[in-house]
């Protein structure tokens, strides 16, 4: 099999497989950019108790809170703590507790099929989607090599293709170095 004929199956079935992941990365990143995050159509809810519970005692409070009020409970109790938030669940539906001011904040989020999304998109969904995540990024560089490949006997557009991809260089840089 000769190297132009590899990369133009590489390149058609590889990108088949990954355009889900093309079209995830697209759709969320333009609606991100037009402001939208993860909590887009979330269901919240948010309970303030006046008191403060010993940051040994959290996850016990908050279990029984749950259990008391029939709050349903993530599918993942793995507690984990970020910036002094006690937090159990998945980015799907995640509960917090959170003690500011001698009062304690509990929270649930359950995000919406959109908000799930954004953060697949954000590496904050399990270690085996940030695989595949890597592996399309990956893929992308390698689209590009094997799209060059096929095209290198082309030379009758040459100047045009060399001129596009300059103009494209050129482009890019000066937007960039604008916007920072």
């Amino acid at each position: 099999m000769t190297l132009k004929k590899f990369s133009r199956q590489f390149h058609i079935y590889v990108s088949i497989f990954l355009l889900p992941m093309a079209l995830l990365y697209s759709i969320t990143g333009i609606v991100y950019i037009f402001g939208i995050n993860q909590d887009v159509w979330a269901n919240k809810n948010k309970w303030v108790i006046e008191k403060n519970i010993p940051k040994k005692k959290q996850l016990d409070f908050l279990i029984d809170f749950l259990s008391e009020h029939q709050i349903t409970f993530p599918d993942e109790l793995n507690p984990k703590e970020s910036r002094g938030i006690l937090m159990i669940g998945s980015a799907k539906y995640s509960i917090s507790l959170e003690v500011k001011n001698n009062q304690t904040i509990i929270q649930t989020i359950k995000r919406s099929f959109l908000g799930n999304m954004i953060m697949l998109h954000k590496a904050k969904g399990k270690w085996y989607f940030d695989i595949l995540s890597i592996a399309f990024g990956i893929s992308l560089v390698l689209f590009y090599l094997s799209g060059i490949i096929m095209t290198a006997f082309c030379k009758a557009n040459l100047k045009e293709v060399l001129l596009s991809f300059f103009i494209g260089l050129i482009v890019a840089i000066t937007l960039g170095y604008l916007s920072l």
